[in-house]
């Protein structure tokens, strides 16, 4: 082409020439460029509107240069490789056929300001995507290709000191297809979704792979932070070095952090239940947790988690109900630490709660634990209560002490809680709550105190009494009973001492005997038995004269086969020591003149039937004192194996059982309900538990139910004094 002098130049000249080097395949150098800039001053003097106009056609022919060109080379490559190859190739070959055209973009950029060469990448990134070969090999590719760059870097990262490239060939090719991607546009529009799913996962592979089950003792958001720094910050500063506007690394920190904080909050509530475990060792475990909740919403997995790991490994008949008691407690202690209002600690143990209730020995648990003379967690906490364990009228949130510190709830939180909310309160007053009422607590206590201090000998109550002072504090005055109990005992001491020394037949046993108000304890188990002659006889008779000569018009009701004797038995220079029964103690000393005794003369000697008799000889032929020698025939072993501790006997419970009381109220009540159905003919098991729950509201038993109606009712039709038609009784006819 001839080069004319502009000023000779016409319009239709100087378009042809600018056309002509502005078209591809064609490529300006920089003196080509300022011989376009004259041209493009030429057709603007003619009064051609060049710079309005001249970006829109210079799109229109680079998007039909692509199609006829390139993108037929790009369709060569898919042909001849696959996967990871031709994604290199592919990045190659637009690089370095699009990147070489950049003097020609800068040139319509300065003369068109409605021009961006950006414009242009978006064009042939769109016509790309939309070949469905290219986007699915983009979108698996661009996964793998920035996984394996960043494995290398953060290998060479961890121990260099200088940029890795510099020492790795591999990250230098890396490198070079990451800046053809980068020059490309690519980076924004079809590889950022990859990187930052590759950098998520690089991030759970790391704490998972380094933290999950790890000591709890220490936190870990430290060393993730740091790593997070000095691998995957520095990791992006390096791929995006080449975008042409650099990135915005505060929103790539706040977003990193962000999915760690996640990732952290995750991997420490999978492990919450061993957090638990070991807690307060485990604080910094717990802390972490609760930093987490503070920059992410994991309240809702949280509870959600920790529900399942109850369900799993606590709410089962294999647990111990000491074990869901302990973990309950801790707990307690962890969730109220992470959400002090208190909702999180609902919504997770309400399950707990709920089998706890239904456990039957849940109650005697905590009350073992709080009258232990090892000094447990309970204790502690018991050591400390200032207020009553039980309190439904809660406070508002702003009736607290502490409402200058008073914080809205999580979002996340299940929207049933966020009315839950409740002030912080000690563990023993959340356990005491499962029940809602102090008096199941005191009517267990009675029972579980009146079987310990059956059992003392010394009259020793100094833990009982501190254990209810403390209690006292909780409960108030429904401790009262348990008071006069404990006084019985003191009194007994006093009495029981009078008595030996104003009697005048010494008892040839050391005895203690324990005289009680019955008004005030449970109902007691009683069986008319016999106990060894002797003693029977000075209880009877000497012993209980004193008694009403101290105590004028009183008179003592023995309970004979309560208690425990404490035997040492004599076999040839041997010495075995129990602790019995009053009623086995009698049985073995039915021996003490022959060697040999029938089962049938120990049933009438103590009163017992003849299978009753059977199971108590079994307690001594277990243990190998005596043997069967035919049917219902024992006899003394001669050769005692020898122990080295005493042998305590299992013995049943002093109360009598609930089941036998709630029987003996209802029998009470059978011609109350036979007057029922005189005067209305019939009647139904709703009827009847309505009124009889309100006879009965104070019973020992417990609630009445309608099971236990329905059982009473049924037992009289089986007697015939009722006759069961239609869902409802009447008179037999």
């Amino acid at each position: 082409m001839d080069c004319q002098d502009g000023s000779t130049l016409n319009a239709d000249v100087a378009w042809k020439q600018l056309v002509a080097y502005l078209s591809p395949p064609n490529v300006i150098t920089p003196e080509i460029k300022s011989r376009c800039k004259e041209l493009i001053e030429v057709l603007e003097n003619f009064g051609y509107p060049v710079r309005r106009c001249l970006g829109s056609w210079f799109r229109v022919k680079f998007k039909h240069y692509f199609k006829s060109d390139i993108l037929p080379e790009v369709m060569t490559v898919l042909d001849v490789y696959a996967d990871y190859e031709a994604f290199e190739k592919i990045t190659v070959l637009l690089g370095k056929g699009i990147l070489k055209f950049l003097l020609s973009f800068y040139l319509v950029e300065e003369t068109d300001s409605t021009f961006q060469k950006k414009d242009v990448y978006m064009d042939f990134t769109t016509i790309l995507m939309e070949i469905e070969e290219v986007k699915k090999l983009f979108s698996m590719c661009c996964i793998n290709f920035y996984k394996r760059g960043f494995d290398c870097y953060d290998n060479l990262a961890q121990d260099l000191d200088c940029l890795p490239t510099e020492h790795s060939e591999e990250l230098k090719n890396f490198d070079v297809i990451n800046r053809y991607l980068c020059c490309l546009y690519l980076f924004e529009e079809v590889v950022y979704d990859a990187v930052l799913h590759v950098l998520n996962s690089q991030i759970r592979l790391f704490i998972t792979d380094n933290f999950s089950g790890c000591s709890h003792d220490s936190s870990i958001i430290g060393p993730v932070m740091s790593w997070l720094n000095s691998s995957v910050i520095t990791f992006i500063q390096f791929i995006t070095q080449h975008q042409l506007v650099p990135p915005n690394m505060d929103i790539w920190k706040k977003r990193l952090k962000f999915f760690c904080y996640k990732t952290i909050a995750t991997v420490r509530i999978n492990d919450l239940f061993e957090i638990m475990v070991d807690y307060p060792e485990s604080h910094a475990a717990v802390l972490d947790i609760k930093k987490c909740i503070g920059h992410v919403q994991c309240s809702t997995y949280l509870v959600r988690t920790v529900q399942d790991m109850f369900k799993e490994r606590l709410l089962h008949p294999g647990a111990n109900t000491e074990d869901i008691i302990t973990q309950y407690s801790s707990a307690i202690k962890v969730l109220r630490f992470l959400d002090p209002s208190g909702a999180i600690l609902e919504k997770v143990c309400s399950p707990l709660r709920s089998y706890l209730k239904n456990r039957e020995d849940t109650i005697r648990c905590i009350l073992n634990s709080l009258m232990s003379e090892e000094e447990n967690e309970l204790t502690r906490e018991l050591s400390t209560t200032t207020g009553t364990l039980f309190n439904s009228n809660e406070d508002s949130d702003l009736e607290n002490d502490d409402w200058e510190k008073w914080k809205p709830q999580s979002k996340d939180m299940p929207t049933d809680l966020k009315s839950k909310a409740s002030k912080s309160a000690d563990i023993i007053s959340t356990l005491c709550s499962i029940y809602g009422s102090a008096s199941v607590f005191v009517k267990e206590y009675r029972s579980l105190i009146a079987e310990k201090l059956l059992t003392t000998s010394n009259y020793d109550v100094s833990l009982e009494m501190r254990s209810m002072e403390l209690l006292k504090v909780g409960f108030g005055e429904d401790m009262s009973q348990c008071q006069i109990m404990l006084q019985d005992v003191v009194d007994s001491k006093r009495t029981h001492t009078n008595i030996i020394n104003k009697v005048k037949q010494e008892c040839p046993f050391e005895i203690s005997t324990l005289i009680i108000s019955h008004v005030f304890w449970p109902n007691l188990r009683k069986e008319d038995v016999n106990i060894y002659k002797p003693l029977q006889d000075y209880l009877s008779g000497e012993y209980q004269t004193a008694y009403s000569e101290l105590k004028r018009s009183r008179t003592l009701e023995w309970k004979l086969n309560l208690g425990f004797v404490e035997l040492d038995l004599e076999f040839e220079g041997r010495t075995l020591s129990f602790t019995v029964s009053p009623v086995q103690a009698t049985i073995i000393l039915c021996f003490e003149k022959s060697e040999k005794c029938h089962a049938d003369t120990i049933s009438n000697t103590i009163g017992l039937s003849l299978s009753q008799t059977r199971k108590k000889l079994a307690f001594w032929v277990t243990n190998g004192v005596l043997k069967e020698t035919s049917k219902d025939m024992y006899e003394l072993e001669k050769e005692v194996k020898e122990t080295q501790q005493v042998v305590v006997e299992e013995m049943d419970s002093a109360m009598v059982k609930i089941e036998q009381v709630r029987e003996e109220e209802l029998e009470g009540f059978t011609n109350f309900v036979m007057g029922l159905i005189n005067q209305s003919g019939q009647i139904t098991v709703e009827r009847v538990h309505k009124l009889l729950s309100l006879l009965l509201s104070d019973s020992p038993a417990g609630q009445l139910t309608p099971e236990e109606v329905k059982t009473f009712l049924d037992k009289k039709v089986k007697q015939k004094l009722l006759s069961f038609t239609g869902g409802v009784y009447k008179k037999p006819k």
